[in-house]
């Protein structure tokens, strides 16, 4: 009974592992396309890095801010969630910590918000 709960078990990870693969390189992809947009955005400071992995829109003037920094930051929430899964973490850990690695990385000029919550050009 164990062994076969442990095959059926492995079956269906098999079988399941192409939907996440393609969900995967989905998510590359529209990001990927996305973002010349965002670098620009942030260059002109309509967006910045929050402490928590996502964009926030900084300058409400721009109309394009809104709708790229909505759809990007969905696609960032199913990484993280696809990282948590991998990782035993959760979404909101890897959130933190990819962060922290984005505004390490950023531009000079680029928002970057820190762990206090407070707004800083890097």
């Amino acid at each position: 009974m164990k062994t076969r709960l442990c095959f059926l078990l492995a079956a269906l990870f098999l079988l399941a592992m192409p939907a996440f693969a393609q969900n995967a390189a989905e998510l590359r992809s529209r990001m990927a396309q996305r973002l010349p947009g965002i670098d620009d955005l942030k260059a002109r400071g309509a967006i910045g890095e929050d402490n928590r992995g996502f964009l926030a829109v900084r300058d409400e003037q721009n109309a394009s801010a809104p709708a790229v920094v909505f759809s990007e930051n969905a696609d960032r929430t199913a990484v993280y969630t696809l990282i948590a899964k991998e990782t035993g973490s959760t979404p909101d850990a890897v959130g933190k910590a990819r962060a922290k690695q984005i505004a390490a990385a950023s531009r000079a000029g680029v928002w970057v918000q820190d762990e206090g919550g407070a707004w800083k050009k890097k």
